[in-house]
């Protein structure tokens, strides 16, 4: 029966905040308190709380739920709530009541809690007597803290239906429950701590708790005890949860009296937080202190803020299987021999976060009947023969083989994350935020179950490409932001540092001062579903996103974003196609709506994917007045009309630069095509050596006396005057094309060489000659050979083999003629002694 009661409690109570109507509204038959309806029960919850109400006021029986506290009622009158049969709590805490009447709770028979805690009711005065408390007969949760008890315990003997119970424990020596509680079987929840009310005694015996043995949740914490006996708790046996937290005199040398109680106990919950104070020596948890629970089903230990560092070896192999979770937050953990232990045992979840947290003397910290006495404590040395396997030279880890959560956040670790091979593990959430790791290094291995990883908050600022191990491929959710990753990621070409995360679907990088991440970043996030880069300093999106299909969000939020390309805008819309849940924040960026962005603006009025916060966005005009785009289709169409105006303008300015531009280089090229060109094969004959010096000739070494310029139909002159003359008989070597060029080389590669291997060009001057490209070609050269090459010496040498008139001649022929010396071949046979004495002075001079 009493289980039906309290099934009943619960599921009506859950059910009323689910079905609740949410708003508050004045009661129309108490106008002062404030009224919520359930829709289901049509009943009221009605909240009185802080009006300074002095008295009860008449309320009608349509209440489940009242609240009088924080008031300033004093007396509780006979038939207060005579007919609110419908009530199911009442609250009327932190009041100044003193005086119940024999008829107070009269009609609140159905009442299942009562909330008196912080109240004037003095035991000497008998307020709260058996009487008072006889029509609560369905009573299940009774709070009755912080009242003028003294070390009284009130009768509860009627109280047959209550399962939880709230109150203060004081006592001067050993405390005790009073043996009226025997009679309350249903009693399963007693709260007794001093966090909540007022607790404080010296020890604690076999006797304190044998009334009660069927107590499951017994809260004991900051009562100020000193000493736990053995059989304290040896009553205890249906006892699940048992506190004794917040009591620095005990000192973990009173588990072994615990532990020794808990025995075949069906204990589940062993809290012991804080049994040590804030500036007590570091500890050690020693075998003796915890061996009993071997014999337990105990499935969660809770022993924070002990200023524990080491544990005993072998001492954690005494824990059950059935343990699965430890908590040892903010303790000062050193690395010791007792890490190989952890091997051996089934613990699930590990959390020893916040070490070496900065404490502060408590403000009225207990007096303790004992010195503290540093001893140095025997060294025992244990040989480890656990097998393990590791890769390479990575360092073994060695982890409990059923954990499966390890929580070392916030313990000022100061450290690199060098390679590390985890012992065998089921691992799958590691938290290790607000630490300094400050460069993850690696490679992490043998961490194959990992789902959740947590490295935000550690300054890191450096990553290498294969800290991710293959064995990261379980991985789905990971956690970077907060570092400086914008130092090392940017150089990331390849993809290589996420390239193992196969199937992350969650990466949070924000806070990281990224500028940019390469095209390939995320190319083997497939599945990935959420990308967080916000507060960053993106200036554009330049990475490929395009290929994930299943995103769902991504974040840019405060970045430096001025418009988007039309390549990023072509991947986001191409991902809204793929995913019509698609998300992206891009507020708090500096937007530009100019004429040179109207593409971008015209996306933010066409698209179709989910802007997060679009109506708070903002934007600059090319005015530098900044503007909402909550109506960006207005803001789109006047921007539209002013661009258009401008762009005629801007086209024909641009066809006319570009016009101008083009006939200022084309007239350049033509004015210094034969330098350019001349240039060119210099270029190309030096780096192939086709220049080779052969004789020394003043200062100056050339390989032949004259290049011989010649049209193909006046050969027979070159070959046979000209050759016979000035070769065999004056010993003036030439260089003739059809002779001296090297075969398979270019032709003008070699006009090239040749001119610049010889001491002079003869010209073979005739009509036909002005007729040839090449003939003109080789003048041209020779003539960038003299300005270029020789300083403007004369090596050009003209022989008019036929007469020209001038007007025939190009100008810059002309030019030459007429500033530089030539001859003409005789008809006679004087001039032609004559010539040829000429042109071997000019050669050998």
């Amino acid at each position: 029966m009493h289980f039906t009661l309290l099934q009943l409690f619960l599921l009506r109570s859950i059910y009323h905040v689910m079905t609740a109507d949410e708003r508050h509204e004045r009661c129309n038959f108490l106008k002062i308190c404030t009224c919520r309806l359930n829709q289901v029960t049509l009943l009221f919850s009605v909240d009185c709380s802080r009006l300074e109400i002095r008295e009860i006021p008449k309320l009608p029986n349509k209440i489940e739920e009242l609240s009088f506290k924080e008031n300033k009622i004093q007396v509780i009158p006979n038939q207060a709530f005579s007919n609110m049969t419908n009530l199911l709590k009442l609250d009327l805490s932190s009041n100044e009541i003193h005086v119940f009447r024999h008829l107070s709770f009269t009609g609140l028979k159905n009442l299942r809690s009562l909330n008196l805690q912080n109240n004037r009711l003095d035991a000497s005065k008998a307020n709260l007597n058996i009487h008072v408390l006889k029509p609560l007969e369905n009573l299940i949760h009774l709070n009755i803290k912080q009242n003028l008890f003294g070390n009284f315990q009130p009768n509860l003997t009627l109280m047959v239906s209550l399962r939880s119970l709230e109150m203060d424990f004081i006592s001067n020596d050993t405390g005790q429950i009073s043996e009226s509680f025997y009679s309350m079987k249903r009693l399963r929840e007693l709260d007794l701590s001093g966090l909540t009310g007022n607790c404080s005694v010296r020890s604690l015996t076999n006797e304190s708790f044998k009334y009660i043995p069927q107590i499951e949740n017994l809260s004991l914490s900051d009562c100020r005890i000193k000493h736990i006996n053995k059989g304290t708790f040896q009553h205890l046996k249906s006892i699940s949860v048992l506190d004794i937290s917040n009591n620095t005199c005990l000192k973990f040398e009173v588990l072994e009296n615990v532990t020794y109680d808990l025995q075949f106990s069906s204990i589940k919950v062993l809290k012991f937080n804080k049994i040590h104070k804030v500036f007590d020596m570091n500890t050690m948890l020693r075998t003796s202190q915890i061996k009993y629970l071997t014999n337990t089903t105990i499935q969660e230990i809770h022993g924070d803020s002990n200023r524990l560092q080491q544990i005993e070896i072998r001492a954690m192999l005494f824990m059950p299987n059935t343990l699965d979770y430890v908590s040892a937050r903010d303790n000062q953990f050193s690395y010791g021999p007792y890490f190989w232990d952890l091997l051996r045992i089934s613990v699930k979840t590990f959390n020893v976060s916040h070490m070496f947290t900065f404490h502060t003397e408590d403000e009225h910290p207990e007096q303790c009947s004992y010195d503290i006495v540093c001893k140095k404590e025997p060294v025992t040395e244990t040989k480890m023969k656990y097998g393990m396997e590791y890769r390479d030279h990575a360092t073994p880890l060695p982890m409990p083989h059923q954990l499966t959560s390890l929580n070392y956040s916030s313990c000022h670790l100061h450290y690199s994350i060098i390679a590390y091979n985890l012992t065998n593990n089921i691992l799958r959430n590691v938290d290790l935020s607000n630490n300094l790791l400050t460069s993850w290094i690696g490679p992490i291995y043998n961490v194959k179950s990992l789902k959740y990883l947590d490295l935000s908050s550690n300054f890191c600022s450096n990553v290498s490409n294969y800290f991710f191990s293959e064995d990261f491929g379980s991985l789905e959710e990971l956690y970077l932001q907060n570092n400086i990753l914008g130092l090392v990621l940017p150089y990331d070409y390849k993809g290589a540092t996420l390239q193992n995360l196969h199937n992350l679907k969650t990466i949070n990088l924000s806070q990281n001062k990224i500028q940019r991440l390469s095209k390939d970043f995320f190319k083997s996030q497939l599945k990935i579903e959420r990308i967080d880069l916000s507060e960053n300093t993106f200036q554009s999106i330049d990475f490929d996103i395009g290929h994930l299909k299943s995103l769902k969000y991504l974040n840019l939020k405060n970045n430096r974003i001025s418009f988007l390309s039309a390549s990023a805008i072509q991947q986001l819309d191409s991902i809204d196609i793929l995913n019509k849940n698609f998300r992206i924040d891009l507020s708090q960026n500096d937007f530009l709506c100019t004429c040179e962005t109207i593409n971008f603006v015209q996306w933010l009025v066409t698209t179709t994917v989910g802007l997060i916060g679009k109506k708070n966005y903002t934007c600059q005009l090319s005015d530098l007045t900044l503007v909402p785009i909550e109506n960006i289709d207005k803001l789109y169409d006047t921007l539209s009309k002013d661009c258009m105006s401008k762009i005629p303008i801007i086209v024909a300015l641009v066809a006319s630069v570009s016009s101008v531009l083009i006939f200022i280089c084309s007239g350049l090229i033509y004015r210094y095509r034969w330098k350019l060109r001349y240039a060119y094969y210099m270029i190309k004959i030096r780096s192939h050596k086709k220049m080779v010096p052969v004789e020394k000739d003043d200062d100056k070494s050339y390989m032949y006396g004259a290049f011989v310029s010649y049209a193909d139909e006046d050969s027979a002159f070159a070959h046979k005057q000209l050759l016979t003359k000035l070769e065999k008989e004056n010993g003036i070597i030439l260089c003739l094309h059809k002779r001296n060029f090297l075969p398979g080389n270019d032709i003008a590669t070699n006009i090239t060489s040749a001119i610049h291997n010889s001491r002079r060009t003869i010209i073979i001057m005739s009509r036909n000659f002005l007729k040839s490209y090449w003939c003109m070609f080789e003048y041209n050269m020779a003539r960038m050979e003299s300005i270029y090459e020789r300083s403007n010496e004369n090596v050009l040498f003209l022989i008019f083999i036929e007469q020209i008139a001038s007007k025939e001649l190009p100008l810059h022929i002309l030019e030459l003629v007429q500033s530089q010396s030539y001859i003409e071949y005789p008809n006679d046979e004087y001039g032609d002694t004559v010539f040829w004495d000429k042109i071997t002075q000019v050669l050998t001079s």
